[in-house]
């Protein structure tokens, strides 16, 4: 059973932070831990429109790195996600891609403009500037 809500859950953002917190971590130390950047933390705990959320990779060394953090904590961590307002649940329709956003083998060093844009809105961007 993983440490966290599925990425996707409205509970992943508020559990992120409460376990963190609980593990007195401070987000560049679990960014640095994690292989992320403390904005990255930032913006996955934000429960505002300025939050994304993480890739399946990204989400699994989260997982892993606060299972292993809190199996080896001196005292138990009770982990308790904020109480949240009951919410229906609603059917969204699946995701259909019509090619991939970056293909396989391709690192995001050898990717066009285009594919790194694409990629970009596909993790939530609204915007992408470039500069040179």
């Amino acid at each position: 059973m993983s440490v966290l809500p599925d990425f996707e859950s409205a509970e992943f953002a508020p559990a992120l932070k409460a376990i963190r917190k609980q593990l007195q971590l401070s987000r560049t130390a679990l960014a640095a831990q994690v292989g992320l950047s403390t904005a990255a933390i930032q913006r996955y705990e934000a429960q505002d429109g300025s939050n994304i959320k993480p890739s399946r990779d990204a989400y699994e060394r989260l997982c892993k790195v606060l299972a292993d953090l809190l199996q080896h904590s001196p005292a138990p961590v009770a982990v308790t996600p904020p109480a949240a307002s009951p919410v229906t649940p609603v059917a969204l329709p699946p995701v259909v891609r019509s090619e991939p956003l970056l293909a396989p083998g391709i690192l995001l060093a050898d990717a066009t403009l285009e594919q790194l844009i694409a990629r970009a809105k596909s993790m939530g961007a609204k915007k992408v500037t470039i500069e040179f």
